[in-house]
This record gives structure tokens, sequence and C-alpha cells, in this order.
């Protein structure tokens, strides 16, 4: 699911595009709550893409025995591969497969190359043989397996990364959240207990009402914002802040105002965590500083 945070880098991307466009603020509402909730398609599809590994590993068992000499290897495969708990269960679950059916782009076939592609690349690592012919075999040992090729082959596929960013713009953006969710999925498995539902996008409504006011109230305060941000900025005009740092310091003021739960210093903190991974490497030491006088200026004032 998504945390605060994710939900405000979702939030700053949504308020930087209304920013640079002409829609209505319920237009981009509309737009990242649709945005947030198409992750979930993702996260199905990245568990439908392990799935389609039992079907490529049967189809090249199938292929190696039709062969005209196919090897007694051939002629009596390893199955160990193809008879992982982690499919099984994976195809168990009620609400994946609920949901794949209703939206049948979310699967993977023949005709996609993207799951024998990778299938292959580990098809000849020492790990899958090692994992093959070991004497071991138990459930946990099964979710190793598939952990290590998520994690190698699908966390990290820059290839798989530009197929998602074809399909959905937004899912290169996404594809950490959604690997996050499925590295849970499969993580959590457990051999004694059935796993009909998976991970929800929002963990509660108070999350989607969260992201809502935040985008909402950020964007219709922004003017005032900024007077703020400008009347501590020692001089440097507005105009010279490069227009990402303006937006997460209004996005911070925006939480000071109207989630007062929020501690100051968490907010501070969440603020430039975000300026390290969308702005400049010294835009977290601007907004620190900037925050840190807005704060400060709030206690002497009351």
């Amino acid at each position: 699911m998504l945390g605060r945070r994710q939900i405000r880098e979702k939030v700053l991307q949504f308020i930087y595009a209304h920013n640079n466009n002409t829609n209505t603020i319920e237009t981009t509402e509309k737009n990242l709550l649709q945005s947030i909730e198409l992750i979930y398609n993702l996260y199905v599809y990245q568990l439908n893409l392990i799935l389609a590994f039992r079907k490529v590993s049967t189809q090249i068992m199938e292929t190696g025995k039709k062969k005209n000499f196919p090897t007694d290897e051939e002629l009596n495969p390893n199955k160990k591969f193809i008879n992982n708990r982690i499919f099984s269960k994976l195809e168990d679950n009620k609400e994946l497969n609920e949901f794949t059916s209703k939206h049948s782009e979310l699967t993977w076939n023949e005709n996609d190359h993207y799951p024998t592609k990778i299938f292959k690349k580990f098809y000849e690592t020492d790990a899958y043989k090692k994992y093959l012919y070991s004497k071991t075999d138990s459930f946990d040992l099964d979710k190793e397996i598939i952990v290590k090729i998520f994690n190698k082959y699908i966390a990290e596929n820059e290839d798989l990364i530009e197929w998602y960013e074809d399909i959905n713009l937004s899912w290169a953006d996404d594809f950490h959240i959604a690997n996050a969710m499925t590295f849970k999925t499969v993580k959590n498995l457990s051999e004694d207990k059935e796993s009909h539902t998976l991970i929800k996008i929002f963990k509660d409504n108070e999350d989607r009402i969260f992201a809502k006011n935040l985008l909402f109230q950020t964007i219709s305060h922004q003017k005032k914002y900024l007077e703020e941000i400008n009347k501590r900025s020692n001089n440097w005009n507005i105009e010279r802040i490069a227009e990402i740092d303006k937006i997460i310091l209004c996005m911070a003021l925006c939480e000071f105002e109207f989630f007062p739960e929020n501690p100051d210093r968490v907010v501070i903190n969440e603020y430039i965590e975000l300026s390290k991974t969308f702005s400049t490497d010294k835009s977290n030491i601007f907004i620190n500083g900037i925050l840190d006088k807005f704060v400060k200026d709030k206690s002497t004032n009351h």
C-alpha cells in the first residue's frame, strides 16, 4: 500500500503537472486518484508476470520432449520449479483471480516476450540449477527462489520499466511502489494459511482524504504560501527558486496549516526526503532552512 511519503510523491507530481496545464483542480484531483488506483493494476500485472514463469517453464519442457532426439533429461524433466508452491498460492488467490478476470490486459500470453526473456536468463544461472537439484524440498526454498527471480530480474529490469511506461506513462514512476507491494505479497505467503486477498492501495479512507486535501489545499493556497516563502528566502527572488522546490515548500506549509496532527519536525523531514528524490543536490539544505524559519516564526507568533 502507499505510505504517506508515497502519497506526497504522487501529489507533488500532480501539482507540478497542474501548474503547467490548464486543468481545473477537480480534474487534477480526479487524475491523481485514477493514477493511484492504477498502481494496483501494475501490482497485479507484476504478480501475473511471476505466474507466467510457470507457463514458460512448462513450454520449454514440452519443446524439449518434441525434439527429434531428446535427451533422457528432456524426456524426464525435473518439475521442481513447475511445482513451486508459490505459484499455487498465487493461482489460488481469489482477489487476484477476480481482478485479472475483469482486466484481461493484465495477463501475459505467449506473444509477450518478457516472461520468456526473463526466465531464460534465470534458467542458465547456478542459483536456478542449485534450487532444481537441491535435496531440500520446502515451502521456504520455493519462496526463496521466486524472491531471487523477482529481485534480480524484475525489480531492476530497465527494459521492463520502458515496457510499462509505454502502457501507462506514470507506471515508470510507480514501478518501485508496485515492486514493494509484490515483494511483500510473496514474502507474506504462508504454507499453512490461505491467501485470498491482496494489498490495498490506500491503508484506509483517511489516506485517500489526505491525498485529496493535500492536493486541493496546496493548489488553492499556493499564492499565499509563495508569499510566505519569499519573506524567508533571504532576498533570494522567488522567481529564481526552482519550480519543484516551490511546490515542495508549498506542500509543507499546507501540512503545517491543514494537518496539525503531523509533528512539524516529521513534516520537515518528509519534504527534505522528497527534495532529495525530485530536486537538485543542495535543495534539501535550502528547503530545511526555509521550513525551519517558518516553524520558528509560527511558534513565536503563538
